[in-house]
């Protein structure tokens, strides 16, 4: 009976070791995964934000000259152009923040706490 009892208790240990092992392995890889996941959608939005900026930029080059030629002063094309950038980052500073913060965590609470996939 002695025997027994040990026997049962060493199988006890070593399902308790196994399950520990399995689950330290499963947390690894859904982490991994999790972090795959913001990995590639923050790489994807930097190449598409990069893009996205080439093509700002030439737009308002474009713009720029566009307005000077018409104005008849390719200065005041530029400063037109720089000037509404300007007023768009003052208006920007005062509510992008809250927006932003407000859009991002509900966004990444979404991804990381209802993986489903």
């Amino acid at each position: 009976m002695g025997n027994n009892i040990s026997d049962n208790f060493k199988q006890f240990t070593t399902a308790t070791q196994d399950y520990i092992e399995s689950s330290i392995s499963y947390h690894k890889l859904d982490l991994f995964k999790k972090v795959m996941k913001g990995v590639v959608f923050s790489s994807y939005k930097i190449i598409l934000g990069f893009f996205s900026f080439l093509a700002l930029l030439f737009l308002s080059v474009a713009t720029a000259i566009y307005l000077g030629e018409f104005l008849e002063s390719v200065a005041l094309g530029y400063l037109i152009v720089g000037g509404f950038y300007t007023l768009l980052v003052i208006i920007l500073s005062f509510f992008l923040k809250k927006v932003l913060e407000n859009a991002l965590v509900k966004k990444a609470s979404i991804q990381f706490f209802n993986d489903n996939k």
